[in-house]
């Protein structure tokens, strides 16, 4: 019995411990982490992470992209129930033309829309073009600066100039919706 003891007790000569210890231990087993394999992993997590973050900043332009775009929407429609109110005055035209927040000079109908002209101020650079010329038609055409956004994407895109009113939808840099409804039955 006392042999047996002696069998399993590890050696003390260090040459004959290694060797028992490497018998007790399995084969493809690792011992630890090597430091180069710390900085490895910590590179990779480190570009994860910035990707991460660059796709999380990507995903709130878009939501604020979409948000100005309902935005307009309702303006645009709110403008349009508006002109349905007031059909004498959408019939002599005296909509027509470009609008913003802050109108260079008043005209008939500014009292009917300040408040809307107002709410138009909340888009960045936001403008309106209405067009009645084919009356009981109307085009509504809502701009605003939507450079964050486009920038953001295309690093190589100029922006565009901002405080004026476009009459097209296709300079880039600008967000735009059109509303093309009819005001009145014929």
């Amino acid at each position: 019995m006392h042999t047996n003891v002696e069998a399993r007790s590890l050696s003390t000569h260090p040459a004959a411990r290694r060797a028992q210890q490497r018998r007790l231990r399995p084969q493809g087993e690792s011992r630890g982490l090597t430091l180069i394999e710390v900085l490895v992993t910590m590179v990779l997590l480190g570009i994860g992470l910035v990707g991460l973050a660059g796709l999380q900043m990507r995903g709130m332009q878009v939501n604020q992209g979409a948000t100005f775009r309902s935005q307009a929407a309702f303006l645009a429609e709110d403008l349009a129930d508006r002109m349905r109110v007031d059909l004498a005055t959408a019939k002599a035209r005296s909509y027509d033309g470009n609008w913003t927040a802050k109108p260079a000079a008043t005209s008939a109908v500014w009292p009917l829309i300040a408040d809307w002209a107002y709410r138009l101020g909340s888009l960045p650079s936001g403008c309106a073009n209405v067009d009645t010329t084919n009356y009981p038609a109307v085009t509504i055409l809502i701009t605003w600066d939507d450079t964050r956004a486009i920038t953001s994407a295309n690093a190589n895109l100029a922006a565009p100039a901002t405080g004026q009113c476009l009459n097209t939808a296709a300079q880039a840099g600008n967000g735009s919706y059109v509303l093309v409804t009819e005001l009145a039955a014929n």
